[in-house]
């Protein structure tokens, strides 16, 4: 009965001790309390004349019931005595992360054979070691944390295997188990590792707050042996089949100065695409070097960057790092007009017909305002000419001007031309001839404002010359340029390329713009590139080059690879209606994949009340379905997260649906999960992490060597807090239910009164 109205038992309330939790001073208190009085006295007094014996009575009761609210707000509690030992909690933790697998401790061991034997003792069941003797002191609980923490329990694990390490959240997981109970220390014992989210030192400040001190034993070398690392490598998440992929890694090089060499190869299969050769040099350990390859399968393709294990390595498992590039199979469409059938015309577009990679649709001029279109059956729009919609002119992803003047379009449509560049990311290339560029009259419109050279003026003639194409050095790595994979058989191509015949005069580059190609009479250009908006840019200043097919044998296909490359190369930056993309294209198990979809209509604004799914099929075969919602601040853009169970290939597959998109729209990806090498990243001990967290909250750092000091430490903080009495506990007891019993009846006797009274 006593604890029912008093909250808690009459037991309690003989060990302890009855006090405020607010800090009022006492006169503060007093003079409260007299003024409770003084208020219901006054307000009785100024009421209508009563017998002075109801009115004391009634003055009473208001007054009792005021000193029970104010009791109530000053905060009553229970305080009481501290805790017993047995009550005193302290948590151990052990990192089981990868890099605790580095053999470089003491005697040659691995981090976590060291550091297990400090916690669990020779034999490894507890007894003898840290554990064990802390275990006798206080309430102990032991951890072992990777990317979180979870309860060990011994003998535990042979071999650690966690692939990230989060610091952060590990100490929050260990100190939210321990949420309400007095935790007097954490003890860590690891390599300060941490390559996840969260801020170790924000939870060493929290730890702080709630007065619990952090300890660490620190395992390792600072000093990172000799070592080689791949750091991270940087390539397009997607791109079209054989189009060039430039990729481009970081690599490390710690306590190596011979030159060495960084590989890229296929992951599937043998033989290496490409190879790096890298000279270390004296204050510098990080390198950056380039790969370009052409990947000819479609589908999602995983090649590795690779530097060959060293004899004197510890750690072999850094040096290698997995990318993934979807590769997309889809016919590139291409819209090329003509002002008449020239043989440069017809040697263009059989290079691009008889590659599947393409769908050329051509526009020749056969008469006043007469066209003759091929390979645009189902677009009959075009047999007006050059398309004068958005819909129509956004199925493209390339357009080629040969040799035609601006009159043939109207202002409108060279517009909406340079709007397919600018905001589509299409590209366009300018091929010469006597009715283009400065004689086609495109001067101070829309072409030349993308062009990335300056235009004469409209009488310059178009000079017939015969001339050899002049490749600057620079620009043999240019993706159009490619010929062949070794650079210096590339350069022979070049060297030895047959004649072209014609060119028009143009003037200079634009600022910006890049030159690939120039007559070395004239010194002016002749093949010049440059990004414009979202797109790519090319003039080709010359109808000549289908001499480069006919100069040379059969098996040589200088024009046709020039030609496919050079559209390819100009159709990168172009959108899709439905695209498909991912945060990364490699994962460890248990991530989150964040799938973003963007929705477009036919005319490429962005569609927001589309139902969008993702249908994600895992290594297996076995399909998961997600719902995309759309993300509220950004038009046309559907999002949600997937978490990967297993290690492989995963394929996802983007399906929207919406009253704009008569057909609907599909889009794909995939990406691969693996086992991370995060951890060998930078793996040496990090004793200033540690020892900052320590310092923070008052605890200490220790090395290896003197790890088994660290008992003492925390036997010596439970003494000194049981005698400074840190364990006090106070019990809330405003709340207890007597309060507001005797509030009911105070007021209840209070309201009969009055309303006998006459008062109510």
């Amino acid at each position: 009965m006593f604890e029912f109205f008093f909250k808690y038992p009459w037991a309690l309330f003989g060990e302890g001790e009855f006090a405020f939790s607010t800090r009022m001073p006492v006169e503060v208190r007093l003079l409260l309390l007299v003024a409770a009085g003084t208020l219901a006295w006054f307000l009785y007094k100024r009421g209508a004349a009563l017998p002075a014996r109801r009115r004391n009575i009634l003055t009473a009761l208001r007054t009792f019931s005021l000193l029970i609210l104010l009791l109530m707000i000053l905060g009553p509690a229970l305080r009481l005595p501290r805790a017993k030992d047995d009550e005193t909690f302290v948590a151990l933790m052990l990192d089981h992360s990868r890099s605790m697998s580095i053999e470089d401790a003491a005697n040659g061991r691995s981090r976590f054979a060291a550091a297990k034997e400090l916690l669990a003792g020779p034999g490894g069941d507890g007894e003898g070691g840290l554990a064990g003797k802390l275990a006798s002191t206080c309430a102990l609980r032991v951890f072992e944390f990777d990317d979180d923490a979870r309860r060990w329990r011994p003998p535990g694990a042979e071999a650690p295997e966690g692939d990230r390490t989060n610091l952060y959240r590990s100490v929050r997981d260990v100190e939210q188990e321990l949420r309400g109970v007095p935790l007097a220390a954490v003890v860590l014992l690891g390599d300060g590792g941490h390559n996840a989210g969260g801020v170790p030192l924000d939870i060493a400040r929290h730890l702080k707050s709630r007065e619990t001190k952090f300890y660490a034993v620190g395992y390792g070398s600072p000093n990172p042996p000799q070592d080689y690392e791949v750091v991270r490598v940087a390539s397009p998440r997607e791109v079209r089949r054989n189009t060039t992929v430039d990729a481009f890694a970081t690599v490390r090089a710690t306590g190596f100065t011979e030159e060495f060499t960084v590989y890229l190869k296929h992951a599937e299969a043998e033989g290496v695409l490409g190879s790096v050769k890298v000279q270390p040099q004296a204050g510098q350990d990080m390198y950056r070097v380039h790969f370009r390859f052409y990947p000819d399968k479609a589908g999602l393709q995983k090649y590795q960057v690779f530097i060959k294990p060293d004899p004197k390595e510890r750690i072999a498992e850094n040096n290698s790092f997995e990318l993934a590039v979807d590769v997309k199979e889809g016919r590139l469409p291409v819209l090329y007009v003509e002002g008449s059938p020239r043989t440069e015309f017809r040697f263009i577009r059989r290079a691009l017909f008889r590659d599947p990679d393409f769908r050329i649709v051509s526009i020749l001029r056969t008469g006043e305002g007469q066209a003759y279109v091929q390979g645009g059956e189902d677009m009959p729009e075009l047999a007006k000419g050059f398309p004068a919609t958005k819909e129509l002119l956004y199925k493209f992803e390339a357009v080629i001007f040969g040799d035609i003047e601006a009159e043939f379009f109207t202002k409108d449509q060279l517009a909406l031309l340079e709007g397919f560049v600018r905001e589509r990311g299409g590209g366009f290339a300018m091929l010469g001839g006597v009715n283009s560029f400065n004689l086609g009259g495109y001067q101070g419109g829309a072409v030349e404002k993308m062009l990335p050279v300056t235009l004469g003026g409209k009488n310059d003639s178009y000079s017939d010359e015969h001339f050899k194409l002049a490749v600057p050095e620079d620009a043999l790595k240019h993706p159009i340029l490619h010929q062949d994979d070794d650079p210096d058989e590339n350069r022979k191509i070049w060297q030895q390329v047959p004649e072209l015949k014609g060119y028009n005069v143009v003037m200079d580059l634009k600022s910006g713009a890049q030159l690939l190609g120039r007559n070395p009479g004239t010194g002016k250009p002749i093949l010049a590139v440059q990004s414009y908006g979202l797109g790519r840019v090319a003039a080709f200043a010359t109808g000549g080059s289908w001499y480069w097919r006919m100069s040379v044998t059969t098996d040589v296909e200088i024009q046709e690879k020039f030609w496919r490359q050079l559209v390819r190369w100009l159709a990168v930056g172009s959108k899709e209606k439905v695209s498909v993309s991912l945060d990364r294209d490699i994962y460890a198990k248990g991530e989150h994949v964040i799938i973003r979809a963007t929705v477009l209509d036919p005319a490429l604004e962005a569609v927001n009340d589309a139902a969008v799914k993702a249908i994600v099929k895992d290594p297996f075969g076995n399909e998961e379905e997600l719902e995309l919602p759309w993300v509220l601040t950004q038009d046309g853009v559907y999002q949600a997260r997937y978490i990967p169970r297993d290690h492989g290939d995963f394929q996802v597959t983007v399906k929207a649906e919406s009253s704009r998109l008569p057909n609907g729209g599909e889009a794909g990806t995939g990406f691969a999960v693996t086992r991370p090498f995060l951890e060998f990243n930078q793996a040496g001990l990090n004793e200033t992490l540690l020892s900052d967290m320590a310092r923070i909250t008052g605890g200490a750092y220790f090395p290896e060597a003197d790890g088994a000091k660290v008992a003492g430490e925390i036997e010596s903080l439970l003494r000194k807090r049981q005698q400074g009495g840190a364990y006090v506990e106070e019990k809330d007891l405003w709340d207890a239910p007597v309060f507001f019993l005797a509030l009911i009846v105070l007021l209840g006797a209070e309201w009969s009164l009055r309303r006998r009274a006459g008062l109510a």
